[in-house]
């Protein structure tokens, strides 16, 4: 089983950092915080915020899951047109 690896000394990678900018971005349009966003999809807050903010890799299923609770479709998450 893989596990979410935390990227070193704050190095972003930039498609994560894409896909968390537009996750932030859905949240907010949905007025959630990130606590009600975290709770939705069974994560803690903190992780939320590493995965908005391009710090960390997680996994598809993770991603998925966020999707599903933002209402979004995931290929608009992953769509950087």
């Amino acid at each position: 089983m893989c596990q979410n690896v935390v990227v070193k000394e704050g190095e972003v990678i930039s498609g994560f950092k894409k896909i968390g900018e537009k996750i932030r971005y859905y949240r907010e349009k949905r007025g959630l915080s990130q606590k009600m966003l975290a709770k939705r999809t069974f994560m803690t807050a903190a992780r939320l915020e590493e995965i908005e903010n391009g710090q960390i890799i997680y996994q598809f299923w993770t991603l998925q899951k966020i999707a599903k609770a933002l209402d979004v479709d995931l290929p608009e998450l992953l769509n950087f047109d």
